[in-house]
């Protein structure tokens, strides 16, 4: 597998940052992954890899096209309803329904519980009629899992203040495993057991006296840590806290590989 950053910024854009979102690309041989989108003709009996887009925060759906065509997407995941998650759905529908390369079926929409509702509260009333023509909801509730192929995709509830999950990649072996926003809790932890690479947001600088909803990068690593994953991958990040002092207060409680999420990376699981 492979995930690349589409963007981290946090709770809205930056100039070169878009909001949360990743590409997942699971299988496929040779160059198939030279995306037509992005010019490229792929090897001649190249297949291509299933690929997910895995949150749609604003901004994103620029930067998919960057790796691959409209109608080489899959599946669509959302942790959570918040605009920096999903604000991007808005768009993708009109892409994904009127674009002249656009998949040749729906694609399922993984997501919380009526989040359908409000892209059709957004859209118009006629959206009732034509959202089925270009998403196939998947409504994710509980511990729950969906195949795709050989991939399969798994999720369980966190702790976020609205509904939200955690998000795990299963392919050949090899796991992924992406908190979504979330506090620190015992269902991430397991979800991320003995993930191959965490992905895991650090929103806070420190954490606050009520309840938290997000990680610190010292959390982040305790997160990682306590599922046994083999490498971090921070992401999320809080604007207060620089690249290296993340990098340097997770690794002092995790052992493994500590990396930061930047637009454009490519990290092989």
């Amino acid at each position: 597998m492979i995930v690349t950053v589409l963007g981290t910024a946090t709770p809205y854009p930056r100039p070169g940052n878009p909001c949360s979102g990743y590409l997942l690309q699971a299988g496929g041989t040779g160059d198939a992954g030279a995306a037509r989108g992005a010019g490229g003709a792929g090897e001649a009996g190249a297949t291509r890899p299933t690929n997910v887009w895995v949150d749609a925060g604003t901004g994103t759906l620029a930067e998919l096209q960057r790796h691959i065509a409209l109608d080489e997407l899959d599946a669509i995941v959302v942790s959570h309803r918040h605009a920096d998650h999903s604000a991007d759905l808005l768009v993708a529908y009109y892409a994904l329904r009127f674009s002249e390369l656009r998949p040749a079926h729906p694609i399922p929409l993984i997501a919380p519980d009526g989040l359908v509702d409000r892209l059709v509260a957004f859209l118009g009333p006629n959206a009732v009629h034509e959202l089925p023509r270009v998403f196939t909801p998947v409504t994710m509730s509980g511990w729950g899992e969906h195949h795709l192929g050989d991939l399969t995709l798994e999720w369980g509830p966190v702790q976020h203040g609205v509904p939200a999950f955690g998000i795990a990649a299963v392919h050949a072996g090899r796991r992924l495993t992406y908190s979504g926003d979330s506090a620190p809790c015992t269902s991430l932890e397991e979800l991320g057991e003995g993930a191959h690479l965490m992905v895991v947001e650090a929103g806070y600088d420190v954490a606050p006296s009520g309840p938290p909803v997000h990680h610190t990068p010292d959390d982040a690593g305790r997160t990682a840590a306590a599922a046994g994953a083999e490498r971090l991958l921070l992401t999320h990040l809080v604007e207060t806290v620089g690249d290296d002092e993340a990098v340097s207060r997770a690794s002092a409680v995790f052992t493994g590989e500590v990396l930061l999420a930047r637009v454009g990376d490519r990290i092989e699981v």
